[in-house]
């Protein structure tokens, strides 16, 4: 399907919690941005899912909202970035069987060393990209097909999120290379499904679904959902990619070798490649970013997430605002090293390099003279080295020309993006986009509709401020990292 040069593109990022949506032109200027936020739900220890109703209401939401900002402009082209490893259960009119599982969601832990006795799961892993864990599709759906038989049988389809925003959309089932990628269940060379993983997932590939590029129109919008948004029918909406592929692309990062480092309410670390490149290990992931391009990486899951325990435990008199701003302005008062406080922020587990969801917080170290400043600091040290672990995995290089691109809400935190420069030994380039998935979604939309030659042609992204480490602060946090790395293992 072909589309005219258009002058206007609408990315839109689904989220974990909030749906965000940003405008650009064709050359990449941001016109507008909106946002809505919807729950997470967590029934029971371990769990945590999403109703996909509900994500469709931030979606109209949002989009409403940017409309509105736009006034008379025409919106040309809408395309989609989405979360990672969602799944949902569908029936054969698309209506969702139970709440979608989100990453953070670790039931079929269970399920993982029984699937890894019947598989190779090395060769798996080689050809997926993706370890045998229960945050990838092998696992889950396999956790379905044992421990929910019934409702496995009724599903006609097992889709993403992102996949399920698509079908509402233009009333057609589609899931890209991107997304597919993040699964377990793609083959990230031949891009087709991997037969191995579908049989130890006990599922068929007619039951998931047809596998487009990220750059495909996939249709055009339908009338309902054109009522629904307060766009145009048969708007064209590109199959777009996962957020962390977008997030790279919003960040500029697309050529090999380029690196980004996110920190938001998790975090990861990727890195732009050629070709694909696997952990002897299996400590990092693999996935496409665009065809002939992929990222390797590791994500974290106790970011952000780290410093908000922090600031309700430590700073609760304080507003949100006021709390992490104090929370900042004590760390920055604590010398390197946090007195000798050491934190383990695995309060929702841990992925890469672990792949512990048994994982838990611990602070060691404390004593009588140490205060909240301290635990402050060492609460930025120890998500600073489980990004180092994560750097580690991938064999990050020191002496790397390029800084890497960070991105997330650390971008706004010199003193943790200090701090992060400082541990891994390289210099970092803080990245302000409106929403850097959201904004990837937009380019990525430019370049399918043959608005732009080259992805990214049109987005290069000024390096205003650099973080540069510094060698003696880094020597330093070589050894607490050795110290950080000790202690976990002491605990397992």
């Amino acid at each position: 399907m072909g589309a005219p040069a258009l002058a206007t593109l609408v990315g839109l990022d689904l989220g974990t919690t909030n749906c965000k949506a940003v405008a650009v032109t064709a050359g990449g200027r941001v016109l507008a941005t909106a946002s809505s936020s919807y729950g997470l739900h967590s029934p029971q220890s371990g769990w945590a899912e999403q109703d996909v109703r509900k994500v469709w209401q931030g979606v109209i939401r949002t989009l409403h909202a940017l409309r509105a900002q736009l006034s008379s402009r025409q919106v040309d082209g809408l395309c989609l970035s989405g979360a990672m490893h969602s799944m949902l259960l569908v029936d054969k009119h698309g209506a969702a069987l139970c709440p979608a599982m989100t990453w953070a969601d670790n039931r079929a832990a269970p399920c993982v060393e029984r699937l890894r006795a019947r598989v190779d799961a090395a060769a798996m892993y080689q050809r997926t990209g993706c370890p045998l864990r229960s945050t990838y599709h092998p696992v889950r759906l396999r956790w379905w097909v044992e421990e929910r038989p019934q409702l496995a049988r009724r599903a006609a389809r097992f889709v993403a999120i992102k996949d399920w925003i698509l079908h509402q959309l233009t009333g057609l089932w589609a899931t890209d290379f991107g997304l597919a990628s993040t699964t377990g269940l793609l083959d990230i060379r031949q891009l087709t499904w991997d037969q191995e993983a579908l049989s130890a997932a006990g599922v068929s590939e007619q039951r998931l679904p047809s596998l487009v590029s990220p750059s495909a129109v996939v249709g055009g919008l339908t009338k309902q959902a054109a009522e629904d948004t307060g766009l145009s029918a048969q708007l064209p909406v590109v199959a777009g990619s996962s957020d962390g592929a977008l997030a790279n692309l919003g960040a500029g990062a697309v050529e090999a070798g380029q690196v980004v480092v996110t920190v938001g309410t998790s975090g990861a670390i990727r890195k732009v490649l050629d070709d694909p490149w696997l952990d002897s290990r299996e400590r990092t992931w693999c996935y496409l970013l665009a065809e002939g391009r992929w990222f390797a990486g590791g994500a974290i899951n106790n970011g952000g997430l780290a410093l908000q325990w922090v600031r309700q435990q430590l700073y609760g008199e304080l507003a949100a605002d006021a709390g992490y701003r104090q929370l900042l302005e004590d760390a920055a008062s604590v010398p390197p090293g946090a007195g000798g406080v050491l934190l383990l922020p695995y309060l929702a587990g841990e992925r890469s390099p672990h792949w512990d969801p048994a994982a838990r917080a611990v602070i060691h170290g404390l004593g009588l003279e140490h205060t909240r400043a301290h635990v402050a600091r060492a609460a930025l040290e120890g998500v600073a080295f489980c990004l180092a672990d994560v750097w580690e995995a991938l064999a990050g290089d020191e002496d790397q020309i390029q800084p890497a691109r960070l991105t997330g809400a650390i971008a706004d935190a010199p003193v943790w993006a200090q701090v992060v420069a400082d541990v891994l030994g390289i210099s970092l380039a803080p990245i302000r986009v409106a929403d850097a998935s959201a904004l990837g979604a937009a380019i990525l939309g430019n370049w399918a509709l043959g608005n732009s030659k080259e992805l990214g042609a049109h987005h290069t992204p000024r390096l205003s401020e650099v973080f540069e480490p510094d060698a003696h602060r880094h020597s330093f946090y070589a050894r607490r990292h050795k110290a950080f790395q000790s202690l976990y293992r002491r605990l397992l």
